[in-house]
């Protein structure tokens, strides 16, 4: 279903799928917002409406239909364009291609990349099981729907802002 799309376009998918889901799941409350270009690693700011807080998020994706068995998945963060401040969140979510919905997701804040991701000369890496009940590193990190990763934007716009 994907097979013609770039990565650029199945990676706008996923940003669209996350911005609406945080709409939806928060009942409104939560509003997503896209920058006019994508050259500093913010690919959405969730805004609280009700306090007016706002948290920078990144997007990285993995399109993997659910009978693969793959038990790892990768999500690189380039260096040159990861937006590193106090405040904000990276979410990598490996979404079905033929539903295009999350199977599984991470929301890791900006100030734990560094001491969770591997440190390669460019790049960020994380690489998390998707396998349910692993014990790895990003397991404190992981959401197996939509609303436990909304919940989770919405306890580091309380917490971080």
């Amino acid at each position: 279903m994907l097979a013609g799309l770039t990565s650029t376009q199945r990676g706008k998918i996923a940003e669209l799928h996350v911005a609406t889901a945080l709409m939806a799941q928060s009942s409104g409350r939560l509003s997503s917002f896209g920058p006019i270009s994508d050259d500093h690693g913010i690919d959405l700011i969730a805004l609280d409406k009700m306090t007016g807080r706002a948290l920078p998020i990144q997007v990285k994706s993995w399109f993997l239909s659910a009978d693969r068995p793959v038990r790892t998945v990768q999500f690189d963060l380039q260096k040159s364009t990861f937006h590193n401040a106090k405040t904000g969140a990276v979410v990598c979510v490996v979404m079905n291609p033929d539903t295009l919905t999350m199977q599984i997701g991470w929301v890791f804040p900006v100030m734990e990349v560094a001491s969770l991701a591997t440190d390669r000369r460019d790049k960020f890496v994380f690489a998390p099981s998707r396998m349910e009940g692993a014990k790895d590193r990003y397991a404190g990190h992981r959401h197996s729907d939509l609303a436990s990763l909304t919940a989770e934007i919405e306890r580091l716009l309380r917490k971080e802002n």
